[in-house]
């Protein structure tokens, strides 16, 4: 037990109290925690619990990423004698409010998910098999982490692997220091918008703007890249700003060409294209619980929270608990 600005409160209550805190702002989990009457917990003592309790395990796992990320392996050139089958890696980056600044900083996450994938009603995706990663920091601790936590998959023993991205230059170093024996795909909802976007900032008129979509899309969509190089070469652009949109998509797709497949043949075999996967990554691990209106977030309290939220999320709570804070005696 601890004894806490007078109150006595257990490990069991600081479970609850957690675990709450995981899903509700501070103030919400320590007011349901007084209303269900099992224990008196201040919003500010949650906060501070978070923060020592998240930081500590979040310091703890990188240190372990950090020793597994540089006595790694080569993984084998050869076929593995052990198919695992088709695998994922994705990542992207979500950005949160800093606390009492106009400004945002960004939490890296990503996620390791393999065949199949399901589709309910026609429309919603279904992955029975996924993790969350994630970490407050630069890529190459993210990096750490992500190749740990992916090995632990076996991710380098699988059959077939794709690297799913938005194209960020982070991704693609990841991706060649780490999963190079995997193929990167720029994952075809950011590529459609790139284009949709530029198209929409040059043609006004709402006819032309179709068809420019359509068919700089279409070109893109069946990965004749040089075809839509002249499209966007074609695009009108009458003031210098719209120039610079214009040789900004080009930059994008060329930076990025070699990593655009053909899009309809890939979808055909069975292979992921879309980001929709680690756009609901985002939105579990960090959109649900830290960006809603008025929130605001230190460098440590976001550590903290998404550290102790991917534990949570990724079904490991009842683990973390019992090896890392057993209950301690008064």
């Amino acid at each position: 037990m601890e004894s806490l600005e007078g109150s006595v409160i257990t490990e069991e209550v600081w479970r609850l109290a957690l675990q709450l805190a995981l899903y509700l702002p501070y103030a919400q989990a320590s007011d349901l925690l007084e209303r269900m009457d099992v224990g008196t917990v201040s919003a500010t003592s949650l906060h501070r619990e978070v923060v020592n309790r998240g930081n500590e395990e979040s310091a703890r796992q990188g240190q372990r990423s950090h020793d597994e990320a540089i006595f790694r392996s080569s993984p084998d050139p050869r076929p593995p004698s052990v198919s695992l089958g088709r695998q994922y890696v994705e990542m992207d980056g979500c950005f949160v409010h800093k606390w009492r600044q106009r400004a945002n900083f960004e939490l890296k996450v990503g996620n390791v998910f393999r065949a199949p994938i399901l589709i309910e009603n026609g429309t919603r995706t279904w992955i029975p098999h996924k993790e969350y990663v994630g970490y407050f920091g630069d890529s190459e601790r993210f990096g750490e982490r992500l190749f740990s936590f992916a090995e632990r998959w076996s991710i380098s023993e699988a059959e077939e692997l794709y690297v799913l991205g938005d194209g960020a230059s982070w991704i693609r170093s990841l991706h060649s220091q780490y999963f190079p024996h995997g193929q990167l795909i720029l994952d075809w909802w950011h590529v459609q918008n790139a284009a949709w976007k530029a198209v929409g900032s040059l043609v006004s008129d709402e006819c032309d703007r179709r068809r420019w979509g359509q068919m700089l899309t279409g070109s893109l969509f069946a990965g004749e890249v040089d075809q839509a190089l002249r499209t966007i070469e074609e695009l009108p652009a009458t003031t210098a700003n719209r120039e610079e949109k214009r040789a900004g998509l080009a930059r994008y797709i060329r930076s990025n060409r070699r990593w655009i497949p053909n899009y309809q043949a890939t979808k055909d075999q069975g292979i992921h294209i879309g980001s929709g996967v680690i756009e609901n990554t985002c939105m579990d691990t960090v959109g649900r619980r830290m960006k809603h209106r008025g929130m605001g977030w230190t460098d440590h309290g976001a550590e903290a929270m998404l550290c102790l939220r991917l534990i949570h999320l990724n079904g490991q709570w009842d683990h973390y608990w019992n090896t890392q804070h057993p209950a301690r005696a008064a």
